[in-house]
């Protein structure tokens, strides 16, 4: 293949990965909580954190009154935070979500986010 033939490719194929890091605009009202948690799961999947983080914040906004949900989305947001390295956000979520396992509310809660936010709290740098 040609070299400028290449570079177009090239080219085209950044073009396209580009136009799909972008945020949702238009989230249907009728979509479950599972169908959003689909859709965060698969914008993450191409490490669109932007999209995922809509998502995710879309269930909180409108499923949120589940504490089952609220931690569950929480939680992925807090792991976007930890991808990017945004320490201090991640750190306050993290013990956000480990907190709620400390409240009357604990025996509800699905026991793997707990340990998932443990794992992703020991990945924080500590500050010295």
């Amino acid at each position: 293949m040609a070299p400028t033939a290449k570079l177009l490719l090239l080219g085209t194929v950044l073009m396209c990965l580009c136009s799909c890091m972008t945020a949702p605009k238009n989230i249907p009202e009728n979509a479950t909580v599972e169908e959003l948690t689909l859709l965060g799961q698969q914008s993450l999947d191409i490490s669109n954190y932007k999209a995922a983080e809509v998502y995710y914040s879309t269930i909180i906004k409108r499923f949120g009154s589940d504490i089952t949900v609220l931690v569950a989305a929480e939680y992925e947001i807090a792991h976007i935070r930890v991808k990017q390295k945004k320490w201090d956000e991640a750190d306050e979520m993290l013990k956000r979500i480990v907190s709620y396992y400390e409240g009357t509310e604990a025996g509800l809660l699905p026991p793997h986010y707990k340990k998932l936010a443990l794992i992703d709290l020991d990945k924080i740098p500590q500050k010295q």
